[in-house]
């Protein structure tokens, strides 16, 4: 799956490429094998340690529920069927303990990819799953798949993607998949387009959030709803109870909070001035976001109202006593997730890439021309 990253009139320079189908691959592995990947300490220790080193993207992290380990899906390159491939760490990074890549006997043969892995408090793996023939660009078939323990290789299949909501425009990508509740996934409902921004680039898909889902598990044969009044949505994230979720929207500096069984929906907080918030996730009392950096909301004539997202800076928030914190690191974050007790948050890191503009007669610098790097690793901080 690939997220495209930057405002509309750079995206061929701002791409933020993260493709199962495109770049990467996952060193080929039986599930729960343990292989030599490196030291037992993290890449850099230096806060926020970067825990994760890939010339493939790693993304998507979460942690166990005890906060025990954290699971990522990571790109690795060098597998023929290009993978994307479920990875454990240990909670404070290091060795990886785990890497997990043919879903099936015959996933040598296709590109398999495992994304948004998340552990209910039951024990059971939520993930979402794909498959198509090597070197395509977009997957042949996806699903929401849940497996009984943490292998994904035993899962089974809850929800076919694309799908379809009465009411609402046919959605091909879920993105941000949670436990809402032991029987209850919320997940952000979206739209993937691939397109080549400009002559000679990599093809781009463009993600847009359309609607926040909720998938029911309690009864024989899985549920699918919308929540309303989440057009456009861009986070979601369990809230303090099993009743309620907090959801941010495309453009917005707002995070919301909705009692799932009334429909009341307030504003938790306003990060105001400080720009658009985004990937929302709540523990522990607290919540992190990504606010502002480099995202812009606009109608795209083809696509409608999306929102162009390269990362921004982590806050950290305590709604009881209104502290915001922002966390210092090198370059750009996505999808931070807290840990267990909100003493830590992992995220993707994107570097900035700096290049001096020369002036073409003279060969003197002019200015400098900033561009965010495709690849993410993963980075973890400490919190106030």
């Amino acid at each position: 799956m690939l997220i495209v990253a930057g405002a509309p009139a750079a995206r061929c320079r701002l791409a933020l490429v993260t493709a199962a189908f495109l770049t990467g691959a996952c060193g080929h592995t039986e599930p729960f094998t343990t292989p030599s990947v490196g030291s037992t300490q993290p890449f850099d220790p230096t806060p926020p340690v970067r825990i994760t080193l890939n010339q493939g993207a790693d993304r998507d992290a979460s942690w166990l529920p005890d906060g025990s380990a954290i699971l990522y899906s990571a790109e690795q390159p060098g597998r023929h069927d290009k993978d994307v491939c479920l990875a454990e760490l240990p909670p404070t990074g290091g060795r990886q303990r785990r890497l997990v890549c043919d879903l099936s006997s015959t996933g040598s043969e296709a590109t398999e990819a495992v994304e948004s892995p998340v552990v209910g408090p039951d024990g059971r793996l939520a993930f979402v799953q794909s498959s198509g023939a090597i070197g395509a660009i977009s997957p042949d078939r996806g699903a929401v798949s849940v497996a009984p323990g943490t292998d994904p290789s035993a899962g089974v299949e809850v929800q076919a993607i694309p799908y379809t909501i009465a009411g609402e425009p046919r959605h091909n990508a879920v993105r941000q998949l949670r436990w809402q509740r032991a029987d209850r996934l919320v997940f952000v409902g979206s739209q993937w387009t691939y397109r080549v921004p400009c002559q000679f680039c990599q093809a781009d898909t463009i993600v847009s959030g359309l609607k926040i889902g909720l998938l029911d598990l309690s009864a024989a044969g899985a549920v699918l709803s919308a929540v309303p009044g989440t057009d456009f949505a861009s986070g979601v994230t369990p809230g303090a109870t099993d009743d309620e979720i907090y959801f941010t929207l495309g453009g917005d500096s707002r995070v919301y909070r909705r009692v799932l069984s009334t429909g009341a929906t307030d504003v938790v907080y306003d990060f105001g001035a400080a720009g658009t918030a985004r990937d929302v996730h709540a523990a522990a009392g607290r919540f992190t976001a990504v606010v502002g950096g480099r995202v812009a909301f606009s109608v795209d004539p083809q696509l409608g109202p999306t929102q162009w997202d390269s990362g921004g800076i982590i806050h950290v928030v305590d709604p009881a006593t209104g502290s915001d914190v922002a966390l210092d690191g090198p370059g750009l974050f996505r999808r931070p997730a807290l840990s267990p007790g909100g003493d830590e948050v992992v995220a993707e890191g994107y570097p900035l890439i700096i290049v001096p503009v020369l002036d073409p007669v003279t060969g003197a610098v002019i200015g400098a021309d900033t561009t965010v790097g495709r690849s993410g690793d993963l980075y973890l901080f400490g919190t106030p």
